[in-house]
């Protein structure tokens, strides 16, 4: 078995502790991550707890804890990053609508997947949804994907809290660039951005 950092929990080969700095943001991060996404080596939910230290990951699959994810989140003060026919760009949210959110729920998975469980847990459909009408284009290049505006759960993370609390999100970035530079998986994984 190879040895694995105590810190980022990257193999050792691999570590990203020299590029990890921290992103201060007054929003709480929520990922919910499915089962499937957790223990990929490209996993970038796992890169934004690293960065964060306001993100919890929850397992979609964990009824205990998505119950007492969905009792304590505010209608009022909580947004899903989600796109679906009733979602609002998060750019066009008012500066006023802005202050009052403290909490970012988004969905970890293949879209398939962030569909099953925004679908599975109607408390998430209750919430409001914002899509990105201009988000940059994804620079994450290890993963397979047909879509050209589909963004890493890092990238849609930095331009959430970029967008609704001007938060520096250039660590979050770099982590990502780090870990793929690093990366020693399958070229095939690769896919031209």
């Amino acid at each position: 078995m190879r040895p694995y950092c105590p810190q980022c929990h990257y193999p050792e080969k691999t570590c990203l502790c020299e590029h990890i700095h921290m992103t201060s943001t007054a929003l709480e991060v929520l990922i919910i991550q499915h089962p499937k996404e957790a223990n990929h080596a490209k996993n970038t939910a796992k890169l934004v707890a690293l960065s964060i230290p306001s993100t919890s990951i929850v397992n979609a699959h964990n009824v205990e804890a998505m119950t007492a994810l969905s009792s304590r989140n505010d209608l009022a003060t909580t947004l899903l990053v989600y796109p679906n026919d009733n979602s609002v760009p998060v750019e066009a949210l008012s500066e006023t609508a802005k202050q009052d959110i403290s909490t970012v729920i988004l969905i970890d998975g293949s879209w398939k997947q962030a569909f099953g469980i925004v679908k599975q847990h109607p408390w998430l459909q209750a919430l409001t949804s914002v899509h990105f009408a201009s988000a940059p284009g994804s620079t994450y290049a290890i993963r397979h994907t047909s879509l050209s505006h589909a963004l890493s759960t890092l990238e849609a993370t930095a331009y959430s809290l970029a967008t609704l609390d001007n938060a520096e999100v250039s660590a979050l970035y770099k982590l990502q660039g780090a870990m793929q530079a690093q990366w020693q998986g399958p070229k095939g994984h690769l896919r031209s951005i």
